[in-house]
């Protein structure tokens, strides 16, 4: 009797345990299954956002202008700031095409021949400027992580005002032998300057990286950009690399 109870124990115990251990195997693969499907639709989602939207987007951030001329009274390669915005109207898994614009400000003198970058104490012009892109490039995804390269045509708008403190009465940075120009005559030959010779072309390459944000914190891209816009200009001149235009830029793509 004692024998067949303690067998009985046994194999109880033994049925117990495993049962138990396969309750734990299968409760541990629904687990890993739901965590899978949640992460795989996730990154779907993502993909989808990131790849198929066609979506808005802000720039912020320093620019810097080559100026090889030393023989003048202008600056130094100056450094601005810009704000941009633009907007991704054609997009695939593999290639898009953006046009985007961005503001930022210059001063400028005269020297007879060019319009050249001036700093505070030299400045005759202050100019409005604005470039507008068109580019297209290909686009490399890695989960979250997008990579973009692309190449285009900047065209640079630029209104060219009489600066603050400076009288369109002031002599100016041209002689012809016998008197000087007046900053009023260099103002208008500047603004002339900006649109003759190709001077507003600007042949570009660039390149970004953004990550895609989780839904639950807003369905939006973040990360920055690299441009580098080469003046056609200055290339036809000779010169190529004055001119040209180093952009670094946050931005934020909705």
């Amino acid at each position: 009797m004692r024998r067949c109870a303690a067998l009985l124990l046994i194999f109880v115990s033994a049925f117990s345990f495993s049962y138990a251990e396969e309750t734990e195997t299968e409760s541990e693969i629904e687990t890993k299954t739901e965590t899978e499907s949640k992460a795989e639709s996730e990154e779907s989602e993502v993909e989808t956002f990131v790849l198929n939207d066609k979506m808005f987007f802000v720039t912020a951030g320093p620019m810097l202008m080559v100026n090889t001329d030393g023989e003048t009274k202008s600056a130094p390669s100056p450094v601005m700031f810009s704000l941009g915005f633009g907007y991704d109207f054609f997009q695939t898994q593999k290639v898009f095409a953006e046009v985007r614009g961005c503001f930022f400000t210059n001063y400028y003198l005269w020297d007879g021949e060019n319009a050249q970058p001036a700093e505070v104490e030299n400045r005759t012009a202050t100019a409005l400027s604005f470039m507008i892109d068109m580019t297209c490039g290909h686009i490399w995804t890695r989960g979250l992580n997008q990579f973009a390269l692309s190449g285009g045509f900047g065209f640079l708008v630029r209104i060219g005002l009489l600066s603050s403190g400076v009288d369109s009465d002031d002599v100016g940075g041209e002689f012809d032998g016998e008197s000087y120009s007046t900053a009023g005559d260099d103002v208008s030959s500047i603004n002339s300057w900006f649109y003759s010779k190709a001077n507003f072309l600007h042949p570009e390459i660039s390149f970004s990286y953004m990550r895609s944000i989780p839904s639950y914190l807003g369905k939006c891209m973040v990360g920055c950009e690299f441009r580098t816009y080469f003046s056609l200009g200055s290339a036809i001149r000779g010169d190529f690399a004055d001119g040209m235009i180093f952009d670094l830029a946050l931005k934020v793509q909705f």
